[in-house]
C-alpha cells in the first residue's frame, strides 16, 4: 500500500509557482499600466494646428483715401488660399498662389506678395457711400490666418 507522509509531495511547488505567478501577473499589470499613462499625451486636434504663419498683423483700419501697409509673416511657407471683397470670392485662377511673389490687381485693391514673407496691400480711394471690406486668407499646412482690411467710406 502506498502511503504519502506529505500531501504536496506529487506537486512540491505548487504554492511557489503560484505566488511567483500572482508576482509576475502584478509586476507586468504595473508596467502596462505605467505605459498607458506615459504614453497618453495630449495630441493636437487634426485641423488645429499651432500659428505657423505669424502675421504682423491680422486687421488693419483705413480712411477713404489711398492707403496702403505692409503686413510681414515670419515663415515663407503659407499660400494664398483666397481673397474676398465685400463678401465677394475674387478670381485668383490666373495667379499661382504658392509662388514667394505674386500680385492681384484689382479696380479698387492690390494685394502683392514680395521676398516670400511680405504682403503689400493697397486701397485705392474709397467713392462709394458704404464701407468696404477686404479679407485675405493664408494657409500653411492645416493652419489658416488672414488679415482684414476695412475702409471707410
Amino acid at each position: 500500500m502506498l502511503r504519502f507522509s506529505q500531501p504536496n509531495r506529487i506537486f512540491p511547488d505548487t504554492n511557489k509557482k503560484l505566488n511567483f505567478m500572482k508576482k509576475n501577473v502584478f509586476y507586468l499589470s504595473c508596467i502596462v499600466v505605467f505605459f498607458l499613462i506615459t504614453s497618453c499625451k495630449k495630441n493636437p486636434e487634426i485641423g488645429k494646428w499651432s500659428d505657423n504663419i505669424k502675421l504682423s498683423q491680422k486687421a488693419v483700419n483705413f480712411n477713404a483715401n489711398v492707403n496702403s501697409v505692409v503686413v510681414t509673416t515670419e515663415s515663407t511657407g503659407w499660400w494664398l488660399s483666397g481673397i474676398t471683397y465685400n463678401n465677394v470670392n475674387v478670381d485668383l485662377k490666373d495667379i499661382n498662389r504658392t509662388d514667394q511673389g505674386f500680385v492681384v490687381t484689382k479696380p479698387d485693391f492690390r494685394v502683392e506678395r514680395k521676398d516670400g514673407n511680405k504682403i503689400m496691400i493697397t486701397m485705392n480711394q474709397n467713392t462709394t457711400n458704404s464701407d468696404r471690406l477686404l479679407i485675405i486668407g493664408l494657409q500653411n499646412g492645416d493652419y489658416f490666418d488672414g488679415v482684414k482690411i476695412t475702409q471707410s467710406k
